[in-house]
């Protein structure tokens, strides 16, 4: 369990990107190729994705959209709506930073489109789903809000199953900072607050990940089951014997599976999903994520933390100006964020305490 609030919220932060640093280089590769390739792979190698800096331990676009996120949560000083993530967009997030899907996104609004809708008719992935958590963070504890804030939060670069998927993760991470939570509670939050296809993915993916023995046993009966071939192909090339798929239906999924066989281990759960293949950066990420949120950043690699705090200081400094900045200094900034998530609450109830005393004395 983590030692406090902030433990939880840097755990999860810092989390989330050493998960997508270490599985960056590998995405697209199959598990066994990663295998016969680099063994059990935990160390983070070099990254030539053209939208990281290349260095080991670089996060992309799936840790640099969750950190443009959270400085629009702080910016605001508590929840915010897609007008003000967008805002962000405009005035503070480098397109060269990021994916497809995500620079076309940034175009529409950059031209007034809105954000409420600038997601419809993206490319369809799981651009949402992987950069969601900090809605989970700043409604810790309170995953049905967690859930409506997610939705509507996706929408603003993702639509349909894609939507939906981000907002039961960011239910998740919300039941994740809660003291004492487990994967079990995890799980059953992804099982409230979610659609029917969602639900169907889960339980797909639970009932292989329970009958296996081993996260490779596991990875094995996945590959045969549930892999995603609908996904739009690049150019229109297609491979009818090595296809990909970054759809969230394909890869949110793993992540309870991963929670569960590695039961909750934060340590463990980042190197399954990095060592899982096909969109591992993306998995392993939402796993240290959650995990992280659990068991708090004093329980993940030290050495694993410094490495990737260094390989991102460009992105911070960019970001804020601020030499100094990092994952943890963002994760001070968002428990203050959530501090006045308790003065808003404390005033909605006066105000309803007001109103409905006003109301019975009529």
């Amino acid at each position: 369990m983590a030692k406090d609030i902030l433990d939880a919220i840097y755990g999860c932060l810092i989390g989330g990107a050493v998960g997508d640093a270490l599985g960056a280089p590998t995405e697209g590769m199959y598990y066994w190729e990663i295998k016969e390739k680099y063994g059990r792979l935990e160390v983070f190698l070099p990254n030539k994705t053209y939208y990281t800096n290349g260095k080991p331990g670089s996060i992309t676009d799936d840790s640099t959209l969750r950190h443009y996120m959270c400085y629009a949560i702080v910016k605001k000083g508590g929840r915010i709506t897609p007008d003000d993530f967008a805002e962000v967009w405009r005035t503070k997030l480098n397109p060269k930073r990021l994916w497809a899907s995500e620079t076309i996104v940034y175009e529409r609004i950059k031209w007034g489109i809105n954000p409420w809708e600038a997601g419809h008719g993206c490319i369809p992935a799981g651009c949402a789903s992987m950069c969601i958590a900090p809605i989970g963070i700043i409604n810790a504890g309170n995953p049905e809000q967690a859930y409506q804030d997610g939705y509507c939060i996706a929408r603003v670069n993702q639509e349909g199953d894609n939507v939906d998927f981000a907002a039961t993760l960011a239910a998740a991470v919300s039941v994740a900072f809660i003291p004492g939570s487990t994967v079990d509670d995890v799980i059953n939050a992804m099982y409230r607050y979610s659609s029917d296809i969602v639900k169907r993915g889960l339980d797909l993916s639970l009932d292989l990940a329970r009958k296996s023995s081993n996260i490779d046993e596991y990875a094995q009966k996945f590959y045969d089951k549930m892999l995603d071939w609908t996904w739009p192909m690049p150019y229109g090339h297609w491979n009818k014997d090595r296809y990909f798929c970054g759809h969230s239906r394909e890869f949110v999924p793993v992540v309870p599976a991963l929670l569960y066989l590695t039961k909750g281990d934060v340590n463990e759960g980042i190197i399954a999903g990095a060592n899982f293949g096909r969109d591992c950066d993306t998995i392993a990420s939402i796993v240290g994520n959650i995990a992280g949120a659990m068991q708090g950043a004093s329980a993940i690699r030290k050495h694993w933390i410094d490495e990737c705090e260094k390989a991102n200081e460009d992105l911070f400094e960019e970001l804020e100006g601020d030499k100094n900045a990092n994952f943890y200094s963002m994760a001070c900034r968002m428990v203050e964020a959530l501090k006045n998530e308790i003065k808003a609450a404390e005033e909605r109830a006066e105000a309803l305490k007001r109103l409905i005393a006003h109301k019975e004395n009529k």
